[in-house]
């Protein structure tokens, strides 16, 4: 696709209709000027009234031109790119073709992935298998677009979408509606999963990754012969994002986000610590959250007060304590014995209560692969 598209035509009717005025204008003295002059009674009434009769019903066509011209052609876009980048691009062409030059910003970025559907794609259908992964796009995209995200692009089963790439309300809002958007999501798949299920498919599940930071927005890509440039956003804050979305199978969760997202978006939701990590590519370690729910949904009164219980564990576990981590976290696990993140927590307390690592363990989890 050709950025920006060449049929949108630069028209301004408001400079038109006033031009118009003014030929009239003009008229109108030049015949005074005659009659005051020669003493000629020039046409006056009948002209003008024919001049701007025509003048006005040529502006209102080309207006309904532009306007159906535009209409078509955001149409023709929203079936390649984001609604908000569409809505950007027509409305202020020029703000947004010298920002897609190359500019530094704030964004929150989202990765979503399915669990398994490689290897689900190699054994299904090619007809089913497309079925139902434009399903469940179908089903996820809207998430984005109601939180006021830009969709950047479908990797296979992966959406990626960012928030303050093309219009910002701030870092924290921006951050909030991202994580909006993942529980849209997230409330979305049991009833795709349930239709699924029902029609003899098994059930499919996600992994969702959240992160905040600078990142480079530009238009990325080939000039001519063979232009295609693809509004996009790269950077570390980016690569973190996928990252932590690939984490989402490590620690059991359907979602994980980054400190400086969690920071930006406790005030409105519920999180639960996960782990200090420190991925391929990355030197120094990230502390990363799961997504429990907003704080006005219906959320267990009483998970949320054991969940208190399992973060001062978090904090022992960190400092050194490990028989006092191991005894708040055998207390949540009383009350949520299949809770996989207190069990392997529990486990390593236990270890490393008997035998202490060394000194320079600082609770960091290294992955070396992506």
């Amino acid at each position: 696709m050709r950025w920006p598209p060449r049929s949108i035509k630069n028209r301004r009717p408001l400079l038109c209709f006033g031009t118009l005025l003014a030929i009239a204008a003009a008229y109108l003295g030049l015949a005074r000027i005659i009659y005051d002059r020669f003493g000629l009674l020039v046409m006056v009434v009948p002209t003008l009234s024919t001049f701007l009769a025509s003048g006005l019903c040529g502006l209102g066509f080309e207006y309904a031109l532009e306007r159906l011209e535009k209409l078509r052609t955001r149409r023709t876009l929203e079936r390649y790119v984001s609604k908000n980048l569409v809505k950007e691009i027509l409305d202020n062409p020029g703000g947004y073709y010298n920002s897609m030059l190359g500019s530094r910003k704030p964004v929150t970025v989202l990765f979503s992935d399915l669990v398994g559907f490689t290897s689900l794609s190699e054994k299904a259908d090619p007809t089913v298998l497309v079925s139902q992964l434009n399903r469940y796009l179908s089903a996820m995209v809207p998430m984005v677009f109601d939180n006021g995200g830009t969709l950047d692009k479908f990797i296979g089963d992966a959406i990626m979408a960012v928030w303050g790439n093309v219009s910002s309300h701030g870092a924290a809002e921006d951050a909030k509606a991202a994580v909006r958007a993942a529980l849209g999501m997230r409330r979305a798949m049991p009833a795709l999963n349930a239709a699924w299920q029902a029609e003899g498919f098994k059930p499919l599940a996600f992994g969702i990754g959240i992160n905040h930071g600078d990142a480079v927005v530009g238009n990325i890509g080939s000039y001519e012969p063979h232009e295609r440039l693809d509004p996009t956003v790269i950077g570390d804050a980016v690569n973190l994002a996928s990252r932590l979305e690939a984490l989402t199978r490590v620690y059991g969760v359907d979602i994980l986000m980054g400190r400086s997202a969690a920071e930006l978006v406790r005030d409105d939701f519920y999180l639960r610590s996960i782990a200090r990590v420190q991925v391929k590519g990355k030197t120094e370690p990230v502390e990363i959250f799961t997504l429990i729910g907003a704080l006005n949904d219906d959320v267990d009164p009483e998970f949320l007060k054991w969940l208190q219980a399992y973060e001062e564990a978090i904090v022992k576990f960190r400092k050194r304590d490990f028989k006092g981590a191991k005894i708040l976290f055998s207390h949540f696990l009383e009350f949520y014995p299949d809770d996989a993140l207190g069990k392997m927590y529990l486990a390593s307390a236990l270890e490393y209560e008997q035998s202490p690592p060394d000194e320079a363990w600082n609770a960091v989890e290294v992955f070396k692969k992506k």
